[in-house]
């Protein structure tokens, strides 16, 4: 059995609070296919930079395979596409790289294409089939970003077939489809279960509910050895008092003194060992809390509007200069609906969100929307570049419960004050969403909202859509968030 060995690996960023990882012990074999998961900040890209050797960090990390990253860089997208790979796989074979193409539901021709024609989603299966065709142990960051949802079915199963490579991703169907360990990235420390991401999410789900009940059982122990070692100690120094003639009547008998003082200190033995139990219990208490994460809940605040009918296409053509993308469309969302705008990339569901939100002025036909309906936007990309203060008063939100939103989604308070345009792209799509669940609106338009959040962020804000009773129109490429939230779906 190949391997690779973690053994003692620290590692923290230079002016970081605190470090990344602290002396991980791992040992993984080189056939798995394995889920690499955790929050936003866990540290799930850095250990693939640490195991390629990208970063250096303290420890050891041994392995009988060499790695490869994914996405790698392609210096000059003015070449074709077969002169990338050559450059990136010079050791491959076309007949490799064309089978791995083949594989991911692509036809070879697009290699001799200029890669910067490629679309997004073509050119992450490109750079998928040239990393397997180079050989090695794959280290996969993101690999469904610019797909669609039959693009990330396609390459699950692609992956699927395959042996050997650790894959990040927060799409918890595409990592059903295709892994069989997961490695999470808990604030407790690094979990490795055998089985897909669904095995884990009952697991996680047992041990928060046994680690719940533990800590209730705890508590209630502690409260009750807190009142024993109360009364224990005032036994123990009443008889004290009564050993040096706390008691009246004890000044004019014949008293043992002997008795009184055995009897005392063994009060206060037990009091003392009472003590020792009701720490041992806030221990383990403080112990299990580590573990506990505190997820507030997110809420939106939706106002009904005054007809059930909010918005309506009527006869819509949309053309680009190339193609066209829709002719004669009708469409239509009543209050309390929330529709799922599905379809491949390029078929127009981003155009369809934004003639919806009046952003797109060049089209034909009828869109019937009052002028009084409140819409709340959030665009596939974020490109504010002032601080998050200055974002809350250009849409009148206020200040202090946006930040405490944010606070929220895991911002930290030194965040509050940097240029939004240096935020990750989590943190960006995170600001954004935060400004649309306070905003108090009739209509909420969100293009592709998962876009970069973690696992647990995502859960939380479907929980925020179902509680609220929102009426929402919503592209999306994470299946399960579709099938849970979406009351209805147009496929274009």
């Amino acid at each position: 059995m190949s391997a690779i060995i973690i053994k003692d690996l620290s590692f923290s960023y230079a002016g970081g609070l605190s470090s990344v990882f602290e002396n991980l012990n791992l040992n993984l074999d080189t056939d798995w296919r394995l889920a690499l998961t955790g929050d936003n900040g866990a540290g799930k890209t850095t250990l693939l930079k640490l195991l390629c050797g990208d970063i250096k960090g303290r420890g050891q990390i041994s392995a009988t395979v060499g790695f490869n990253r994914f996405p790698f860089e392609i210096s000059n997208p003015e070449q074709t596409a077969y002169e990338a790979a050559c450059l990136a796989a010079p050791e491959a074979e076309l007949w490799e790289i064309e089978r791995e193409i083949n594989l991911l539901g692509m036809d070879a021709e697009i290699l001799y294409r200029p890669y910067k024609t490629l679309s997004g989603g073509e050119k992450t299966k490109f750079l998928l089939a040239v990393t397997f065709a180079r050989g090695g142990f794959a280290l996969l960051d993101e690999p469904t970003d610019h797909l669609d949802i039959l693009g990330r079915e396609k390459v699950a199963k692609y992956l699927s077939a395959k042996k050997g490579f650790i894959v990040v991703s927060h799409d918890k169907a595409f990592l059903n489809g295709c892994c069989d360990h997961v490695l999470a990235l808990e604030s407790t420390g690094a979990k490795l279960i055998h089985g897909n991401f669904e095995t884990y999410g009952e697991e996680a789900a047992k041990q928060r509910q046994a680690d719940a009940v533990r800590k209730q059982s705890l508590e209630a122990e502690s409260k009750r050895l807190k009142k024993s070692a109360e009364r224990t100690s005032n036994w123990a120094d009443a008889a004290e008092r009564q050993k040096f003639g706390g008691n009246e009547k004890a000044k004019y008998a014949a008293v043992d003194r002997g008795f009184l003082g055995a009897k005392a200190a063994k009060m206060q033995k037990r009091a003392a060992s009472v003590q020792d139990r009701r720490d041992k219990a806030e221990t383990e208490i403080r112990e299990l809390l580590k573990g506990f994460k505190e997820e507030e809940e997110l809420k939106l605040t939706p106002e009904k509007f005054f007809k059930s009918r909010l918005a309506e296409l009527k006869g819509v053509t949309v053309k680009t200069q190339t193609k066209t993308l829709f002719e004669n469309l009708n469409f239509k969302i009543d209050e309390g609906e929330r529709v799922a705008i599905t379809g491949a990339n390029g078929t127009g569901k981003t155009t369809l969100l934004k003639l919806i939100a009046g952003v797109l002025e060049n089209f034909v036909g009828l869109r019937d929307i009052s002028p009084r309906l409140k819409i709340s936007y959030v665009p596939q990309e974020f490109t504010f570049f002032g601080t998050l203060s200055e974002y809350a008063e250009i849409y009148g939100i206020e200040e202090g419960y946006y930040k405490a939103i944010l606070s929220k989604f895991g911002f930290d308070s030194k965040d509050f004050t940097r240029p939004v345009n240096l935020f990750s792209e989590g943190q960006k799509k995170k600001a954004a969403l935060a400004r649309s669940l306070i905003e108090k609106a009739n209509l909420y338009i969100w293009d592709e909202p998962l876009n970069y959040l973690d696992i647990s962020s995502r859960e939380r804000l479907k929980d925020a859509v179902l509680s609220s009773g929102i009426s929402l129109v919503f592209v999306e490429h994470d299946i399960s968030f579709v099938n849970s939230v979406a009351t209805r779906k147009i496929n274009l």
